[in-house]
């Protein structure tokens, strides 16, 4: 039963760091992204380069340690009847949910990447990088779409 207990500790732990990654890629929007108007400058791809994209997690350690003490206090109230099994658990729990968090931020926000470099049709060069999808190639059309606080991307197509 214990066994049981704790591999579904592990799942929902496993589940709940994975929903912190987010794409990074030429598709993909947030919400606050989706019916903004962007400026778009046509140009041409005059150079790419394969980059590892990381950073922060949204959730880390602390969301880790949290959901692990929450599920462990569960799984202790459960396997042992509350009381000291329960905030054996609890603690249990915060801790590997803590080392989860913290390996989630580590790995799981890696993702491979491309910078673009981009001659824009009205003069000058910009280099953006984003996720690998969509992958585009030297001497592809594309159109540098900018954003809020100096964001861009680059789509195919001019």
């Amino acid at each position: 039963m214990k066994k049981i207990l704790f591999s579904a500790f592990l799942a929902v732990s496993t589940v709940a760091m994975t929903g912190c990654q987010s794409n990074l890629g030429g598709s993909d929007y947030s919400e606050a992204g989706v019916g903004e108007v962007a400026r778009t400058e046509p140009g041409t791809i005059v150079g790419v380069r394969s980059v590892k994209i990381s950073g922060k997690a949204d959730g880390g350690p602390g969301a880790g340690a949290l959901i692990g003490g929450a599920t462990g206090a569960i799984v202790g109230s459960q396997a042992f009847g509350g009381g000291r099994g329960r905030a054996v658990t609890g603690v249990v729990g915060a801790l590997a949910g803590g080392a989860a968090g913290h390996f989630a931020e580590k790995k799981l926000r890696e993702q491979q990447g491309f910078e673009y470099r981009v001659r824009l049709d009205k003069g000058g060069t910009v280099s953006v990088t984003q996720g690998a999808e969509p992958r585009m190639s030297t001497g592809q059309r594309v159109s540098v779409i900018y954003g809020r606080r100096g964001r861009a991307r680059v789509v195919p197509g001019a």
